[in-house]
């Protein structure tokens, strides 16, 4: 059966990972800005209930 997928030798280190680190650390931003908000909402919840 022949495969559909060309087989090439892996080198470690060669390949260009920019748009990954960009993502993950938009990723990261973006989780960071959700926590933060949703622990305002719950602080504002608390307090405008008592």
């Amino acid at each position: 059966m022949v495969s559909h997928h060309q087989i090439t030798e892996h080198k470690h280190g060669e390949m260009d990972i920019r748009h990954q680190q960009a993502t993950f650390a938009g990723f990261i931003k973006t989780s960071i800005w959700v926590s933060v908000l949703t622990i305002f909402i719950l602080v504002f919840m608390a307090l405008a209930n008592a």
